[in-house]
Order: structure tokens, then C-alpha cells, then sequence
């Protein structure tokens, strides 16, 4: 790549620097030049110079742009197309909270390597995806596409879809992942799209780098910088955050690119006083590619001419590029993987529906069951009602691929089955209610997060009936289900899961499917509570059970949750014993194991997801009340015992201190297990190895 770079010109390697739309490509540039080709700012002979193409349609389409790009590219080279493939192309999964409920791992690999096959066929090259923003703030409207609130779960989940992405090989059977937003981009201000952050680097390093680093630990080629500020800078042009820590302190070295239209944004943020000063700024903090904008070859080339930029900071940048496409075999076949014919045999196949089938499955929580109204028996009759009985559109945001007609509803589902019937024949009431694909996803923020009140209404004038209400939730973010609780006998949190979702639903409701999902969000009681997670720090008066009125408490409201974290109820009953410790003290280099037995005390086998957490009594900073630090997904059989055994290092011990460094202290540690963050059991052990400061690799060594 070194020769190739050796043979470029200077407008030639910056326009390795340019993502553009492929309708600039396969349009007649010369009677187009309005609209989005005057914004850019690009001759005709300059738009065959840039560098990727922001989504693609079909595998025809990518052949006709690859083409004609590569008829009128001096050096012959390839385009590289990239999309976002967030949860499925054709085959829709859950979304990414949804899937992060199966606290499955492997589900998650699975689904992002179908995602990835499917891809290859239209000739997609990288998805902007996994997005690894830690999200505690139900309002902003892209939660739906992240895995929770909880630093560990997002370095592990970011990691396996990483890996399912990318494949053992990526040159012959992956696309490179693009995890995003870099950084913080979850903690946007009143849950607002696009708005300021506000955070210290404690707290940036503590808490929010975490799934981004796990998405580099697994290979992932390719970061994408956030909207909004971090210390009051751009994060697109932040070179702090880019260069020091994002490339230095967590050891990436692979492609940064903006997101959409950020490089020139960040004049409208008031930082960049124009788009010559944007580019500069953008260029200077190794932000590689801008995305649809061409700011960088109509700003930059005389800069570089003149050695007012250094030529290093260009090549290094175009390297980063070439080097990625070489990664992914482009040189030897700029038409990697594209076929119509591959593309109908694999897309929607039944391998691929199996997985999806699977995935809607373990995603789903079951809230409520008051009284083991749920399963219903295979021949209970249903009165079906509310806006979701008949929607076929339970893909979700991000599902541009996704195709609708292939998707069943739970009315027509069931009615075949002949179990719709009117409400006084039928034994009990299935409300399907929530969101609508539209109301998540980006620029889909809101105030109010309460289950719908007409909905509400409804479901009230129905317990007039007397009989079992089953209200079944559609929501790409948690909802505020207080008032559903109390008007509902059974409550099923179904999300947006994908192509199989009523297949799902209807298996879950009918017992077919033991629902073993578990909370990666928080849900709060009321509006009032939000920001609300599960790993608070104490307050200096902390609500205890003794009467003292001035304590850290709401007047109107409890403290706590409807529905903490960790949790999710099953068919099963599983029974956790105590928490036993091979040991008292842990010496440095030491580990301590962990065992408990836990129990399906029911005749109904499934699986139940066992939580270990930890709490550092007494550190230089203050510590959360409970951190998950491990967990396994079990299954068990009806009526079986299993001994459950951790392992606690050193590693589940580092947190920062105050001047930044990774740290582990002496001292008292708690370990609490249990099915969810506030039904846990408790143990208490010693670390008495020396106090000591950690290299930041330590906590990584996790993939």
C-alpha cells in the first residue's frame, strides 16, 4: 500500500478522505449539479477520486457504481460501501437492547454473522455497528441500539458482535465493524438527540469507554466519532480525544471516520469558523473520513501544498484507508461477495429465520404473572385488541433491508390457529400495546415516556370484563409501566424483535417458549426518577430503614425501580442457596471461587441467567453500590440442582482513582449473587495484596 500511496496525488489521497451517496456515481453529474452535488462542492472528475459510498441497495446497484468508478478512477481504486447494518439486512434480529436482554453471547455473534452474510451480497464492506454508547437515559430515542447501562455487558456484548461481524477471516467471509458513537454519545443531555455532554474523564474512563473498548479488543477496523462535545470540543475534531486516548490509551490503529456531516458541524458548535478551519481542525485530530461532505479535498489541497500541514498527517490518514481495503480484499476483487444469485439463496433463508427465530425467543422479558396466569393452555381462547394486534412492522429502527410482508401479526397468527374470539367467548385478554417502530431510533428523543394513556384507558375499561388481561409491550425503549402493572395480570416486554417477532410473542404467551430474558435498562416508576441505574454511587445520607425525614428519598415516590436491572421473571422457580468462598482472603496474584447452588423447584425446564456482583467497601473514590462483574446462562432441566462456580481476579477489582490511574486497594469487598441486581444473596471477603496501580490493559483482558 506504501507504492500505491507513493503513485497518488495530493487530490487524489484526499479524496480517499470522502464518503458520498451512490447516486453521485451513477447519475449524469452534469445535468445534476444542484442540490446535494452543489453542497459538496465536487467537479465531476473529483467526485471519481473519493474514497466510500454511504449505503447501497442492491447487489446490481453496487456493481453499476464499483464499475463506473473504477472506468474513471486513474489508479483503479475500489470503492469501499458501507451501511447500517444495526440488526440484520433482509433477516431483522431483535434490537440491540432486545437481543442484550438474552444475556447470550453467542446469539449475539450469531445474529451479527448472519447480518454479515447477507451483507456481502449487495456488496457491503463495513456496518456502522455495534453502537457501544452506554445508555442509562430512556428518553434519548437510541437506546433501542445499544446494550444498556451496565460498563461490563457493553464491553462483552460490543465484543460479540465484533466478532460476528468480522468472522474468522475477514477478507473472505466478514464485513468490518464501525463501532460508534466515540464517545459518550449515550449521556446526551435531557435524553436530547444531538445535544452537549457533559462528563469528567473520571467518569468517561470509570464507565462510558468500556464497550468501545471491547469492540477494538475483538478487531474492529473502523471507529466512528459522536455528535456531541466532550470538554467542550467537537468530538470530531477532538484531537485529545482521538489521538490520546482513543488511539494512544486504547491501542487503536485503525480508521476514523465522522458522522453524518459532523466535520462541518462543528462551525454551527461555533469551535471551526469556517469549512477551511473545520477541516484543518478535523484533519490535525486524525479524523480520517468525513461522511457526505467534501470539505477535506476542497479545503485542504493547497494546505497541503504549501507545508502549512505536514504531508505525514495526510498519509497517514489515506495508509489507514488503503490498508482496510486491502484487509477486506478489495484490490483482488472489487466486487467481493456480490450476487444476486447468493444474495436470493441465503437472505431470508430458513438457517437464517432459525435465528432469528431464537433470538426473539430469549429477548423477551416477562414482567408480571400474577397468579401464574401465564402460559395460557394450548386451546385458551383470546380476545386480541390494541394497536399492535395487527402490525406487521416489528422490526424496529434501523432495519432499512427489512421487508414487511414477510413478517406475520399476532392477529392473523393466532386466528389461524382459531384462537381469536370475540370477548365474551374468550377466556382471557391479550393487550398489545406500546410503541411504534416509528417512535425509536435516532432523532425519536422524548419527554414522555409513559405507556401510551389511551392504551391505558383501554385496558382499564377491559378489567370491567373480569377476565385475565395480558398487556404485551412494544417499545424500543423502557416505558414507564406502573399504571400498566396494576391494571394487567400478566405483562410481557416484547420490543421490536425482528422478523419472527409474533411467532415469539405467541410462543411465549401459549408456554411453547419459557420466556428467560433479563433487564439490561433500568425501568423507572415515574418520569421523575430518570436518569435511574442499578450501579449508583452512595449519597452521604442514603435512605435506610430507621426515621430520619432528612435522608436522600423522593416524598412522592419510592427510590427504587419498577423493574431494576438484571431483572426477568420465567415459568420456572429457581431457588438460590448460600453463597460459599473457597476462601476469606484474597493475596495478590490470588483468585477467589465462588459457588452457589441454585434450583428449578418446578416441573418446567428453562434457563436462568445467574448474576455475580461486587461492592469496594472503601477505595480513594467512592464505588457503586453493586457492580456486575460476572454471570452465566444456564439451563436446567425441571426439578434440577446445579452448584453455579465464579471465579474473582484481580482484574474484577480495578477502578480509577482521581489522577486517573487504575488502581486496586486493600481492603473489604462484597459478593453478592442472585437472578437480578436487587434480589441478590451476600458474602463478604478480604483483599490484602498490596496496593498497587494497574496498567489499563489489566481490565481488558476479558476477549
Amino acid at each position: 500500500m506504501k507504492e500505491l500511496l507513493k503513485k497518488m496525488t495530493i487530490e487524489e489521497k484526499l479524496g480517499q478522505l470522502i464518503q458520498i451517496a451512490p447516486f453521485f456515481y451513477i447519475k449524469d453529474l452534469k445535468n445534476e449539479l444542484y442540490g446535494p452535488a452543489v453542497d459538496l462542492g465536487l467537479s465531476k472528475e473529483q467526485i471519481y477520486k473519493t474514497g466510500s459510498v454511504l449505503g447501497i441497495g442492491s447487489p446490481e446497484e453496487m456493481i453499476e457504481v464499483q464499475k463506473k468508478y473504477l472506468e474513471n478512477n486513474r489508479l483503479g481504486i475500489p470503492l469501499m460501501f458501507m451501511a447500517d447494518i444495526v440488526h440484520g439486512y433482509e433477516t431483522i434480529f431483535p434490537i440491540p437492547l432486545a437481543i442484550a436482554s438474552s444475556w447470550n453471547e453467542e446469539l449475539i455473534t450469531a445474529s451479527a454473522r448472519v447480518s454479515a452474510k447477507e451483507s456481502i451480497t449487495s456488496g457491503i464492506h463495513v456496518t456502522f455497528s455495534p453502537m457501544a454508547d452506554l445508555t442509562r437515559d430512556p428518553r434519548w430515542g437510541r437506546v433501542m441500539e445499544g446494550y444498556g447501562e451496565d460498563p461490563y455487558l457493553n464491553y462483552r456484548f460490543s465484543a460479540a458482535a465484533t466478532k460476528g461481524y468480522q468472522g474468522k477471516n475477514i477478507k473472505n467471509d466478514g464485513i468490518a465493524a464501525c463501532v460508534k458513537h466515540f464517545a459518550a454519545y449515550g449521556l446526551s443531555e435531557a435524553g436530547r438527540e444531538y445535544n452537549t455532554v457533559d462528563l469528567s474523564e473520571y467518569q468517561l474512563k470509570q464507565n462510558y469507554l468500556s464497550g468501545y473498548q471491547g469492540a477494538i479488543d475483538a478487531g474492529a477496523k473502523m471507529v466512528m466519532t459522536s455528535f456531541n462535545l466532550f470538554n467542550g470540543i467537537p468530538a470530531t475534531m477532538n484531537k485529545h480525544l482521538i489521538k490520546d486516548i482513543l488511539r494512544e490509551e486504547m491501542k487503536f490503529n485503525g480508521v476514523v471516520i465522522s458522522d453524518y456531516n459532523g466535520l462541518r458541524e462543528t462551525i454551527i458548535h461555533g469551535i471551526s469558523k469556517d469549512n477551511k478551519d473545520a477541516a484543518i481542525n478535523c484533519i490535525d485530530a486524525t479524523l480520517d473520513i468525513e461522511m457526505v461532505s467534501g470539505t477535506y479535498m476542497t479545503e485542504l489541497k493547497s494546505e497541503f501544498e504549501n507545508g502549512t500541514l505536514p504531508i505525514k498527517l495526510l498519509d497517514e490518514a489515506v495508509l489507514r484507508i488503503l490498508n482496510l481495503k486491502n484487509e477486506l480484499g478489495l484490490f483482488e476483487d472489487p466486487f467481493k461477495g456480490v450476487s444476486r444469485v447468493e444474495h436470493d439463496k441465503i437472505v431470508l433463508s430458513k438457517s437464517h429465520l432459525d435465528y432469528a427465530k431464537k433470538a426473539a425467543d430469549e429477548s423477551i422479558v416477562l414482567l408480571e404473572n400474577k397468579n401464574n396466569v401465564l402460559p395460557l393452555k394450548e386451546n385458551q381462547k383470546v380476545f386480541l385488541i390494541g394497536p399492535n394486534a395487527h402490525e406487521r412492522n416489528l422490526n424496529g429502527a434501523w432495519s432499512w433491508h427489512g421487508k414487511r410482508d414477510v413478517n406475520e401479526n399476532l392477529f392473523d397468527l393466532l386466528s389461524k390457529k382459531n384462537l381469536v374470539h370475540n370477548i365474551d367467548a374468550a377466556d382471557v385478554v391479550v393487550y398489545f400495546g406500546g410503541e411504534k417502530f416509528n417512535e425509536s431510533g435516532e432523532a425519536k428523543s422524548k419527554t414522555d415516556i409513559n405507556f401510551n394513556f389511551g392504551q391505558l384507558e383501554e385496558i382499564k375499561k377491559l378489567s370491567a370484563y373480569g377476565k385475565p388481561i395480558i398487556t404485551v409491550v412494544a417499545s424500543g425503549r423502557p416505558l414507564i409501566l406502573t399504571d400498566v402493572a396494576k391494571h394487567s395480570d400478566a405483562v410481557i416486554q416484547a420490543w421490536f424483535l425482528g422478523t419472527k417477532a409474533a411467532e415469539s410473542i405467541s410462543d411465549v404467551i401459549y408456554g411453547n417458549v419459557n420466556p428467560s430474558g433479563k433487564l439490561t435498562m433500568t425501568f423507572p416508576r415515574s418520569i421523575g426518577q430518570v436518569p435511574i441505574y442499578y450501579n449508583a454511587l452512595n449519597t452521604g445520607r442514603p435512605k435506610n430503614n430507621y426515621d430520619n425525614e432528612y435522608t436522600s428519598v423522593y416524598i412522592d415516590s419510592p427510590n427504587t425501580p419498577l423493574y431494576p436491572f438484571g431483572y426477568g421473571l420465567s415459568y420456572s422457580k429457581f431457588v438460590y442457596g448460600e453463597i460459599k468462598l473457597n476462601k476469606e482472603v484474597m493475596r495478590e496474584n490470588e483468585k477467589i471461587v465462588v459457588e452457589i447452588n441454585v434450583s428449578n423447584d418446578s416441573s418446567r425446564a428453562g434457563f436462568e441467567t445467574i448474576q455475580l456482583y461486587i461492592r469496594d467497601i472503601f477505595a480513594k473514590v467512592s464505588r457503586p453500590l453493586k457492580e456486575l462483574k460476572k454471570y452465566q446462562k444456564v439451563w436446567f432441566e425441571a426439578n434440577e440442582t446445579k452448584t453455579i462456580s465464579f471465579e474473582i481476579t484481580e482484574s474484577d477489582l480495578v477502578y480509577y482513582d482521581s489522577n486517573l490511574k487504575q488502581r486496586i486497594d486493600e481492603g473489604d469487598f462484597i459478593v453478592y449473587v442472585g437472578p437480578s441486581s436487587d434480589n441478590v444473596k451476600e458474602n463478604i471477603f478480604k483483599y490484602s495484596g498490596r496496593t498497587k496501580e494497574i496498567w489499563l490493559s489489566l481490565i481488558h483482558k476479558l476477549v
